[in-house]
């Protein structure tokens, strides 16, 4: 507790906060878990660092008593660092070695990522598993009935017809890329249902750009005349699918952005290895 008897000494006097309370208040693993995830991710509800953390409303709301002197209820059961907050934790990291840099999504990182909708799959994935199925159904129906195959992330032209053994492995190594970076990435214990619901999700761009492809096959388009337009189309669902699938892990299991990303990023990277030397 060595490195939290310092944060006190720091901020004493200099802050205006007392030294001996913030020292109260770090010393717990549980409340410093809680801050860390504020300044991380901004704004969270009570719901979701109850998923994350694994524990009870009970346990939950006892610590967040504690840690009124440094957090703010914004709305009801919504909670964000104030300005008290925010210096406690640059402090606290700023000791541990970590470089207090939070990266909160912009509008437009939120539109595309359906933030809104990822936030209620992580409070409720049984909910929203349903969904999943017609998503999963319209992957596998559209990829065999037009002569492509898929290679993880990316779309591969397929003469012999399509290929839905592919596409199972494909979803299938999708599910247990995300997974375990959602593991390796995160300390957290919970949001694993949420994280496999919303990966499948973000299916949804694919399964609207195969319909595309189905609709210029059934009114005989040649595909062959707008390649350039349907890369760029693929090029911006793709985006927006790796988008969703780190805001999945963000939502989910209470990833930074500025690991979700990469790591989404590196997933993409894979699969274009994959596509070019031919491995599946």
């Amino acid at each position: 507790m060595r490195e939290y008897s310092s944060i006190s000494r720091g901020l004493k006097n200099k802050e205006n906060i007392d030294g001996v309370e913030v020292y109260n208040l770090l010393k717990n693993p549980l409340r410093r878990e809680i801050l860390t995830l504020l300044y991380t991710r901004g704004e969270m509800s009570a719901t979701q660092l109850k998923l994350l953390l694994s524990i009870s409303y009970g346990t939950l709301y006892y610590h967040l008593e504690f840690l009124k002197p440094l957090i703010n209820q914004v709305r009801r059961g919504r909670y964000v660092l104030n300005e008290k907050g925010l210096l406690v934790v640059e402090k606290m990291m700023r000791d541990v070695g970590a470089e207090p840099k939070p990266k909160h999504p912009t509008a437009i990182t939120r539109f595309l990522s359906v933030a809104p909708l990822m936030e209620r799959i992580a409070f409720n994935p049984l909910r929203y598993s349903a969904l999943s199925i017609p998503i999963i159904a319209a992957y596998l129906i559209l990829t065999y009935l037009m002569p492509i195959k898929t290679v993880i992330l990316h779309i591969s032209f397929n003469p012999s017809g399509g290929n839905i053994l592919n596409s199972i492995i494909s979803m299938g190594i999708v599910l247990g890329y995300v997974l375990l970076s959602g593991e390796i990435l995160s300390p957290y214990s919970g949001g694993f249902g949420g994280l496999i619901i919303s990966t499948i999700i973000s299916y949804i761009p694919i399964d609207l750009y195969l319909l595309l492809l189905l609709l210029f096959q059934y009114f005989n388009i040649q595909i062959s005349s707008i390649v350039l337009l349907l890369q760029s189309i693929f090029v911006v669902t793709h985006i927006i699918q790796l988008i969703m699938i780190a805001s999945g892990l963000t939502h989910s299991r209470g990833i930074g952005w500025e690991k979700s990303l990469p790591s989404s990023l590196l997933l993409s990277y894979i699969s274009m290895l994959t596509i070019y030397y031919n491995l599946m």
